[in-house]
């Protein structure tokens, strides 16, 4: 069972009003570096495979054409930057890996294909990069550009990709000589020059980077359309999957899985983590008390906020005590619009949807420490999968519970290594296979 803690750099990742329940961030700011070193402490001792950031450009401001509800209520905002994070967090670990966001869309081939070389290098081969097209017109405005229509954006995305990896293989893993006798640093013959013409992008000349211990990033991708899925089974070593049901689980492992196969590759070689928000405690009956704070947190505003930027559709037009509105399409996260349709009763009331969303987007699991652990195994068991990829809430208090009470039950029904027996996080995540 692989497992993953979601995060972003901001006050409030993913759980709207997270910043302000009773045990968020005590003692602790998330703008500091003592903050992100807890984390990854917290992480390591639950011996967590991953953490996985997060990232958009923009403060959202598709619902009633204004930004004033996504900062009144913190809708994922303020939002710094993912990547200075990583080294801060690989200082105080040896073993926990880091999956980074970065969008294909607006920045050059060349800097991203560095970023993660020169990252892969500091934290000894536990980085990862969550390829992501970008969906949200407001982000192109920030960068000043206008984006592309959706196919084109994953067209764009294997270009892009194809550039990266030219540039990661341009070094020979023993290109570096080192000979100080001679006084020869590296070996010119195996450095190869990159000579790339592509529709969108080029690069001409040699990568300044060397060999990194993975060689390329652990690839995500979290693309649910047809070109996303397609783009997925191609290119991502893990799949980052949000469904409700256990059909919704069953029918998106098949269609990863297709889509693998048709790519010549083995279907067991795309790992999918399911999105999930554990709620986990000593007695049940506390548990359902943080998630009841939880729900109580986000206002029907915040949550029609939230779920509008991800679809791209102001739903301010919509009555919110009415059932979902009847929307086949949209330019915003197919994805989540494939969970609203599929996953949730047809008569459900748009603001019961939208609530849900901003409280954490995935399913609830709450229970003491075996009954999460039960469920957990329930869902892998019915729905398919390789593992979960944990919602956070309360922070950082909702890592440091999981780690230090479901993380023992699973290793006690051997569920869970008692430590890392992999060093790069590409081996970790490929020996779960």
């Amino acid at each position: 069972m692989l497992l993953a803690y979601f995060l972003s750099h901001s006050a409030s990742p993913h759980t709207v009003g997270q910043w302000r329940l009773p045990r968020s961030f005590q003692g602790l700011r998330y703008d500091r570096p003592e903050y992100w070193e807890h984390v990854a402490r917290a992480a390591e001792r639950g011996g967590i495979d991953m953490i996985f950031l997060s990232d958009s450009y923009s403060i959202y401001e598709t619902y009633r054409g204004s930004s004033d509800d996504t900062l009144r209520f913190a809708v994922q905002c303020p939002r710094h930057d993912p990547l200075p994070l990583i080294p801060i967090m690989a200082r105080v670990t040896q073993h926990v890996g880091f999956v980074a966001t970065l969008s294909t869309a607006f920045l050059p081939p060349f800097w991203t294909a560095r970023m993660f070389a020169t990252l892969d290098h500091l934290t000894e081969g536990r980085v990862g990069w969550n390829l992501v097209t970008t969906a949200g017109e407001l982000e192109a405005k920030q960068f000043g550009q206008t984006l592309d229509e959706h196919d084109q954006r994953y067209a764009r995305a294997e270009e892009y990709l194809a550039l990266c990896r030219s540039l990661w293989d341009s070094w020979a893993p023993d290109a570096i000589v080192a000979d100080r006798v001679q006084g020869i640093f590296a070996d010119p013959k195996k450095v190869a020059p990159i000579d790339f013409q592509g529709e969108y992008f080029s690069s001409h000349g040699r990568f300044t980077v060397p060999h990194s211990p993975q060689g390329h990033p652990l690839i995500a991708q979290a693309g649910s359309s047809s070109a996303g899925s397609a783009f997925a089974g191609r290119h991502a070593d893990l799949v980052f999957g949000l469904r409700h049901s256990t059909q919704g689980m069953r029918e998106f492992q098949t269609r990863v899985h297709d889509v693998a196969r048709q790519a010549n590759r083995r279907p067991e070689d795309v790992r999918i983590l399911w999105g999930i928000v554990p709620i986990v405690a000593e007695t049940r009956t506390e548990a359902l008390r943080k998630q009841q704070a939880i729900r109580d947190n986000v206002t029907v505003e915040a949550g029609l906020t939230m779920l509008s930027a991800f679809l791209n559709i102001d739903l301010s037009q919509f009555d919110p005590d009415l059932p979902f509105p009847d929307i086949a399409e949209t330019s915003g996260i197919r994805g989540h619009l494939s969970v609203i349709t599929e996953d949730f009763p047809r008569d459900t009331p748009l603001a019961e949807i939208a609530r849900h969303f901003a409280a954490g987007q995935g399913p609830h699991i709450v229970g003491t420490a075996a009954e999460v652990a039960d469920k957990l195994q329930q869902l892998l068991h019915e729905g398919g999968g390789d593992g979960f990829i944990c919602i956070s809430h309360t922070l950082p208090g909702c890592m440091d519970e999981f780690s230090d009470l479901v993380i023992p039950e699973l290793r006690r029904r051997g569920l869970r290594p008692s430590g890392y027996d992999h060093r790069t996080l590409r081996d970790r995540v490929s020996a779960s296979s």
